[in-house]
């Protein structure tokens, strides 16, 4: 029987979908049985312990779904970012479940991206006239694109902090490499929306458990899954919009391309100066996160994971609309850095007028 390629979208969608809606319960269950819970700590924004097995909902109705509707034959690299999803999920459950040695959970990284790069040969090829650079050696190609892989994931890591904001922006930004994906309309790019209905499906399943009073978090499983999915959407939204000649061609791509995960990589920079500034290694935990400073405003989880998202939304709306504008990487990075620092600057001034009084 043959099906349109929208309804193997909408069956993709559904079976990622009713499967993590249904898995989550049991694995709620599993975690109170077995004592899995991420406990209240210092950095974190809870008070009270929560299971952590969600991102194995997440993991469970993502790959079924990619597996029974997306075309391998279509799109071989497929099969090599199928490697990096289960290479990332025992590297995320067992951080979850007991702590993983820093430098060998990036070195199971490292490994399950050089598998997309080199050998699914899914890469950036070209600076697509940002810089007026074009084409890229192969081997300066290969490391670049695996320092954004690198980079993608642990960005969207660090913002999964509070309920619901690390599902709602990775919705956000996969259905918005989708649209694209679908207007492009090659059987790639058709595979590629297969891929995006299956997460969207899979994480829309897993948030009714994790909106506010959270009843389980996605832990490292599931954000290192994100990371790895948002990084290679981002890559092939790259270099499909490349070899693209229709009217919805994007000239400055790779600007766009940022924009549409604009929230984890600019709050990664902002922490990451902060901790540096004060002499601290980047990767030393702290509550400098926009999540954090939005809490300690006084907004609740729900709260701030909802104005996050609108201005996720937002960013990706101006970065459309003005894509044709001169100095668009510049102006759209201030007012990013901007945005995300002004709720910092608010808090400080709240803080300095209660020492005052």
């Amino acid at each position: 029987m043959h099906l349109s390629k929208e309804v193997i979208i909408l069956f993709a969608f559904l079976f990622a979908l009713v499967i993590s809606y249904f898995v989550i319960p049991v694995l709620i269950k599993i975690a109170k049985a077995k004592n899995l819970f991420a406990e209240p700590s210092e950095r974190g924004s809870h008070s009270h312990a929560i299971p952590t097995l969600g991102g194995l909902g997440i993991f469970i109705g993502f790959i079924l779904s990619m597996t029974l509707f997306a075309d391998f034959k279509v799109f071989p690299g497929l099969q090599y970012l199928e490697f990096a999803f289960v290479m990332a999920f025992f590297l995320g459950m067992k951080d979850d479940i007991i702590a993983l040695d820093p430098m060998k959970k990036a070195n199971g990284l490292f490994l399950s991206v050089g598998a997309i790069v080199m050998l699914g040969d899914v890469r950036i090829s070209s600076f697509y006239g940002l810089f007026h650079i074009n084409e890229l050696p192969y081997w300066f190609s290969v490391t670049f694109t695996m320092f954004t892989f690198l980079t993608i994931i642990n960005a969207v890591n660090l913002i999964d902090g509070i309920n619901g904001l690390c599902t709602a922006t990775s919705i956000i930004s996969s259905v918005a490499f989708g649209i694209w994906f679908y207007i492009e309309g090659s059987e790639r790019s058709m595979q590629m929306v297969i891929i995006v209905a299956a997460i969207v499906g899979a994480l829309l399943g897993f948030l009714k458990y994790n909106v506010t009073p959270a009843k389980i978090f996605m832990g490292d499983t599931g954000s290192l899954l994100l990371g790895v999915l948002l990084a290679f959407f981002a890559i092939q939204f790259l270099e499909t919009n490349k070899d693209y000649t229709g009217i919805y061609k994007i000239e400055s791509s790779p600007v766009v391309a940022m924009s549409f995960i604009v929230l984890p990589l600019v709050d990664m920079v902002k922490v990451f100066t902060i901790r540096l500034l004060k002499k601290r290694s980047p990767f030393h935990p702290d509550k400098n996160h926009i999540h954090h400073v939005l809490l300690n405003l006084g907004f609740s989880h729900t709260r701030a994971t909802l104005m996050l998202s609108i201005y996720s939304l937002v960013f990706i709306g101006l970065a459309l609309l003005s894509m044709n504008m001169k100095f668009q990487a510049i102006i759209l990075t201030i007012i990013a850095f901007a945005s995300v620092l002004l709720p910092s600057f608010i808090l400080k001034r709240k803080q300095k007028s209660l020492m005052n009084k």
